[in-house]
């Protein structure tokens, strides 16, 4: 039986281990149109357990291959989760230029960013440091970000 976009956090967290980024939207499998079987989605959530538990690139690799998950599937995953986390760092982009903290509460929700940003007073500081960082004043935007709990 083909499943479509009911792979949530497993396959999300294993692809974005993958493709090296350091966090992830729970809520970002369910953004993408990937045909996966029951099979393949244990596979990925087994995979993603590995990881945590240390197993190399390699060794995840070598299970998925042998769980029905081939290159061209990894690469439709990657791909997928690639361009939702395009179109949602664009929206978040869009929300601080435009200084549009509604359209800034909905582009975060989901994501770290929710748990340390929960005011206008949060946002302003948020903007501020985006402004710095444009500005090439990366050790202020950092200083900022962290006032915001945000490494």
């Amino acid at each position: 039986m083909k499943m479509l976009k009911q792979i949530m956090i497993p396959v999300a967290a294993f692809a974005v281990t993958v493709t090296g980024a350091s966090a992830f939207n729970s809520d970002l499998l369910d953004k993408i149109n990937v045909d996966l079987t029951d099979s393949q989605v244990s596979a990925f959530e087994e995979a993603h357990e590995l990881r945590i538990d240390g197993a190399d690139r390699e060794e995840v690799k070598n299970y998925l291959e042998e769980n029905g998950i081939d290159e061209d599937t990894m690469k439709e995953v990657r791909e997928a989760v690639h361009e939702v986390r395009h179109e949602s760092r664009e929206a978040l982009r869009e929300a601080v230029e435009n200084d549009d903290y509604d359209a800034f509460l909905t582009a975060i929700t989901d994501t770290p960013l929710a748990d340390a940003i929960d005011s206008e007073s949060d946002f302003e500081t948020f903007k501020e440091a985006h402004e710095l960082r444009q500005a090439g004043d990366h050790e202020g935007a950092q200083e900022l970000m962290a006032e915001l709990g945000i490494e």
